[in-house]
């Protein structure tokens, strides 16, 4: 069976289009999106925990942050990979 990658993008268009999901596939498994906190700015928090994140990390925020801050550099580089994209299907066209 192939490894999965360490964060992977889901949505549920049908019942919930607004959203956009990561989901951490090693332990601790769980689900977080970008929370914007405004128009322009934002932050990405855990939505949904399959593991207990915190039980996981022995209640030490400072490696729950080292994570998320890790998921959103990853987050942030996917949405500018998806820009560079759609920049390049335009060039041809």
């Amino acid at each position: 069976m192939a490894k999965l990658p360490k964060f992977m993008i889901a949505d549920d268009p049908v019942t919930d289009p607004d959203n956009e999901y990561i989901f951490h596939t090693e332990q601790p498994r769980f689900f977080a999106k970008r929370v914007d906190e405004d128009e322009e700015n934002g932050h990405i928090d855990i939505v949904v925990e399959l593991d207990n994140v915190d039980e996981y990390f022995k209640n030490d925020p400072a490696k729950k942050e080292e994570l998320l801050e890790e998921l959103e550099e990853w987050y942030y580089s996917y949405l500018e990979w998806l820009e560079e994209d759609e920049f390049e299907d335009e060039d041809e066209e």
